[in-house]
């Protein structure tokens, strides 16, 4: 019930922010269509508006542009912690597995060292995942204003297009209609992704005053994070399985070059270390990239295992409620 209770006043509140920004406008197109009372030329007040819409759309661009490169700067800065937990937890098993072979002080003291720095990195990772969230938070806000402001102005760009007489000037006014219709549908898709990145960060687990419905509820929040999860390994296996092919191809690549013998001309051996160069540059990109696709598999893999069996947890803690069993029931589990 807490839970919902928090998403129903996340919700309520960037509600109150958009509702708020829709007041202003509505203000301020209500404060212009006094005016269109007063003899001044119509085109003039259709100007000053559009003109309005213009400067809200750009504003609003800048911000979402600026909280994208915060996001990007959080989450390379998060990748980098992925790769090297994923070394410490390799190497943390590693060390477990010699041990059980036999104890060793030394090997006991470097395990309980690397089990510490392995807890500072999961920290790390946390913090920013808060970091992640907020902002992410924010830009959904910001790009549903966004969307909202496309729709007004693609409704008014059409109306404009349809009482125009002039054909070139009406084509222009679609040809912008159609433009922003893009950029919308583009905007909404990524209000669907980030979305679904808030509703991972849910912790969902059952409250002492959770009705049925409460807890229903909850089971259904767990199973769309559990499809999300589920996507994201799909797309990470898809990703792993292009990396690997490119990477070995690279591979095969900087053998090849490094076979061929070297040419009486300076010219080629010149561009042939370049190329090398660039190579072994590119096979360390993609290994990178690899260990940490590699990381995050692992992590959703572990946040899947841990989410998987809560559904029917839930269901059966609902039905005890809709249907509680009576005293003496055959049926009731002993």
């Amino acid at each position: 019930m807490k839970l919902l209770f928090w998403k129903r006043h996340k919700y309520k509140k960037r509600q109150r922010n958009l509702c708020f920004v829709c007041v202003s406008l509505l203000g301020i197109i209500g404060w212009l269509t006094i005016f269109t009372s007063l003899p001044a030329p119509a085109q003039t007040l259709t100007f000053r508006l559009s003109s309005l819409r213009i400067e809200t759309h750009s504003v609003l661009q800048r911000q979402i542009a600026q909280l994208a490169k915060q996001i990007e700067t959080a989450q390379t800065q998060q990748d980098k912690l992925f790769r090297s937990n994923k070394k410490l937890t390799d190497k943390i098993n590693a060390t477990k597995g010699r041990l059980q072979k036999g104890g060793n002080i030394l090997l006991e003291l470097r395990l309980q060292q690397d089990l510490k720095a392995s807890r500072e990195i999961a920290d790390q990772i946390q913090t920013l995942d808060k970091k992640i969230y907020d902002l992410t938070e924010q830009s959904v806000a910001l790009k549903k204003q966004l969307v909202h402001t496309l729709s007004v102005e693609i409704d008014n760009l059409s109306r404009e297009a349809t009482n125009m007489v002039d054909a070139k000037q009406r084509f222009q006014r679609l040809e912008r209609v159609l433009k922003l219709q893009k950029e919308k549908e583009k905007y909404q898709a990524q209000i669907t992704e980030e979305s679904n990145e808030l509703l991972l960060a849910l912790e969902v687990d059952i409250a002492t005053d959770d009705g049925p419905d409460d807890i229903l509820q909850k089971a259904a929040i767990i199973e769309d994070q559990l499809d999300i999860i589920r996507d994201k390994e799909r797309k990470l296996d898809r990703q792993i399985k292009d990396a690997q092919k490119e990477l070995s191809l690279r591979r095969n690549m900087l053998e090849l070059l490094r076979d061929i013998g070297r040419g009486e001309e300076d010219e080629f051996d010149l561009d042939r270390n370049i190329r090398i160069a660039e190579l072994q540059k590119d096979i360390a990109d993609i290994e990178a990239s690899l260990e940490t696709m590699q990381a995050k598999k692992e992590m959703w893999q572990a946040k899947e295992k841990a989410l998987a069996k809560k559904p029917n947890q839930f269901y059966q803690e609902a039905s005890k409620l809709i249907k509680p069993p009576l005293k003496g029931d055959s049926s009731e589990p002993k």
